[in-house]
Parts: C-alpha cells; structure tokens; sequence
C-alpha cells in the first residue's frame, strides 16, 4: 500500500497526516520516505522541508534549510537509542544518546512546571479533553491554549507505524533539548499516545494557538525507497565514518544560522 502523508513539524513535533493509497505489507523491508513541507498560515512558501528515509530500523533525516542530517538508531540490545547529527558544509558530527536526550528533558520539564507563564505550566503537564468520533475518525484534543484537530483512519501498517512513532517521539525529545527547553515536548507526545491507542493514523492534523497563526503541512509518505534515496543514504554513512566529531555544544554553536550584516 502506498501512502501518502501529511505532517506539521512545529519544533521538531511532526503533525502528520495520511492519505493511503495501496502496497503490500512486504514492501516496508525495503523502507518508506517521507517528504514534509512545512506552512503557515496563508503564507504559499513552506517555512521547512524535509525528507525523512526509513530503512532496517535506521532513520535519516534530511533538513533543507539550515541543511543538516540527523540519523536515529533506536535502543536495543541493552543500549539506548542515539542521534547523529551531521552538517555537510563544515564536515562535522556529534552524538547525543536517548538517555542524555531524556535526562536533560526531564530537567526542563521540571523548569517549566516551576515557571509563571501559563503556557510553560502547561506544557508541563498538558491536560486535554479528548473526544473521537467513531464514524468520521475525526479526533480532537483541546485545551483552553492550543487544541489538535485530527482527522484519522485505522492503521494498516502497524509494523511501519510503530517505527515511526519511536522517531517522532524520540525526535520531539531532541528538539526540546536544542531549543533550551522553549519547545516542550508534551503536548506533542500526548498526541501520539491517544493515536498510539485508538490505533489510528492522522490524515490530516491543525494545530491552533490563541493569538498565533494556525500550522498546516503537507506530507508525501511512500512505501519504498528510490534508487536516489539509496544514494543518500549510502553518502551518509560514508560521512559518518568521515566526518570530524565534535561536542554537542560545539556543533550547535557551529551550525547556527548567523544573522546577515545589515
């Protein structure tokens, strides 16, 4: 079954949404792709795009703008999950493991359960009130800050859907720990839990806040890996062997964007 998605990545949360066309399920050995766009309101240019390749438990994720690859393997086998990130144009890498992204998390989410901003609190322990509508598959989340607005249908690759699950979460986790603790993760991963356990995919996610403009995405999801995608897959693992690591604090330092000259 081939599949097409469609996803909101709102620091680092993917909001994604499907539309499912036709594959058999043994096609998910050779991999799947994702391609996202990213929007804003009414605005017609995508403020992000990104192509995400999965294949034999390996994630590789390719930003457009700033350019930089992250690459995920999962824990297992008594290790934790770890995080490569690349940047092409300096030749650099540097490693963060699940357990270092957890643990600095865990700490942020204290931080904010301590702040005065009622959205931090928020975050912090968000509280939604859910409710689904079995005949549509429409599912919504709403608080008295943001609300989720989910259209869904079943899953029909649950294999496929856990491993990108496992992906977005630990991704949403990361992005919380390179934002300093400004994109709390929680709402976004209480999000997937409720699709984790209605098994449902979205087909099409918004996500309103008061006094900001609503998020919309687009997203191509496809069963299989092009001959193209291999090639990029193939020159990353080249650069990972290649590629000068440095520390994370470094490589954040390095690779952020600098302001033009006025």
């Amino acid at each position: 079954m081939a599949v097409r998605l469609f996803c909101i990545r709102h620091g680092g949360a993917l909001l994604v949404v499907a539309a499912f066309i036709a594959c058999a399920n043994s096609t998910i050995a050779e991999g799947f792709r994702i391609e996202t766009k990213v929007f804003v309101g009414e605005v017609k240019e995508p403020i992000s795009e990104t192509t995400t390749l999965f294949l034999n438990g390996v994630v590789y994720d390719f930003l457009k703008k700033p350019e930089q690859t992250a690459v995920f393997r999962k824990p297992g086998g008594g290790s934790p999950g770890q995080f490569t990130l690349l940047n092409e144009q300096r030749s650099i890498l540097t490693k963060f493991s699940t357990e270092q992204v957890d643990g600095t998390v865990t700490k942020m989410k204290a931080w904010a359960s301590r702040q005065k901003d009622p959205f931090l609190q928020f975050t912090a322990n968000p509280e939604f009130d859910e409710s689904f509508d079995d005949d549509t598959g429409k599912l919504t989340l709403a608080s008295h800050l943001e609300k989720y607005t989910v259209d869904t249908m079943p899953a029909e690759h649950p294999d496929a859907m856990v491993e990108y699950r496992e992906f977005l979460d630990a991704y949403t986790r990361l992005n919380t720990l390179l934002s300093g603790g400004r994109l709390q993760p929680e709402p976004r991963l209480r999000l997937n839990a409720v699709l984790a356990r209605r098994k449902v995919v979205p087909i099409k996610v918004e996500l309103t806040r008061t006094g900001e403009d609503p998020l919309r995405a687009e997203h191509a999801f496809t069963w299989r890996l092009s001959q193209d995608d291999q090639k990029r897959i193939d020159e990353v693992r080249a650069n990972l062997t290649k590629y000068h690591e440095v520390p994370n604090d470094q490589f954040v330092h390095d690779t952020k964007p600098r302001e033009k000259a006025k």
